[in-house]
């Protein structure tokens, strides 16, 4: 129910803001709404496993461990569709204010990932975590290293900017592709898979 809660909360919060910020230009294609939250949600979870993992092997700890739901070792937490959809929601409102209201030299790819880089860990993670804290007692994703209250870390944030880059890049990618709804479908239940194999 928490998950439900926070993704709701996230979603409704940035489509407000975003459309205050972005005003007439602001716009909802579903089909793009969909692609962003599925593809944002298959990345992630293909991703937390391996960034994880790498970061473990070179540094001696994880980043991050799972409270809620955790599987693959509390690298990935079965909340992911929600969570981690609500996040790509965010990614396709937001942008349209970042195209709005952003200096023309900073309209692109490596300044969004940057920014998302920022927004990801620093508001959407820490508000996330506080919300589960608040409702239930507990971290939703427990950031070992303790430098942000083990809400989150600024270690993540160089690993948040590369991986968005290329997750940017490929929902370009996906956006010139002819539309068809079986697109996001597979996306989805790839991931789905994926939970469901763990």
């Amino acid at each position: 129910m928490t998950g439900i809660v926070c993704a709701l909360l996230f979603v409704g919060l940035s489509y407000f803001i975003n459309r205050r910020l972005s005003g007439d230009s602001f716009k909802v294609d579903v089909y793009l709404l969909i692609m962003h939250a599925v593809t944002l949600f298959c990345l992630a979870i293909f991703f937390e496993p391996i960034i994880n993992r790498l970061y473990y092997y070179f540094v001696g700890e994880k980043l991050w461990q799972y409270q809620v739901m955790p599987v693959y070792g509390r690298d990935v937490s079965l909340l992911s569709p929600l969570l981690w959809s609500a996040y790509g929601m965010h990614i396709y409102f937001i942008e349209q204010t970042y195209l709005k209201h952003l200096p023309r030299f900073l309209r692109n790819r490596k300044s969004y990932a940057l920014l998302h880089g920022l927004d990801a860990p620093l508001i959407f993670e820490v508000s996330g975590n506080l919300v589960f804290l608040l409702l239930i007692g507990k971290y939703y994703a427990y950031y070992l290293p303790g430098d942000l209250f083990h809400l989150t870390s600024v270690r993540v944030i160089p690993l948040y900017i590369l991986c968005i880059f290329f997750g940017l890049l490929l929902l370009h990618w996906l956006e010139k592709q002819k539309r068809h709804w079986a697109i996001p479908g597979l996306i989805f239940s790839s991931g789905i898979g994926f939970l469901y194999l763990a």
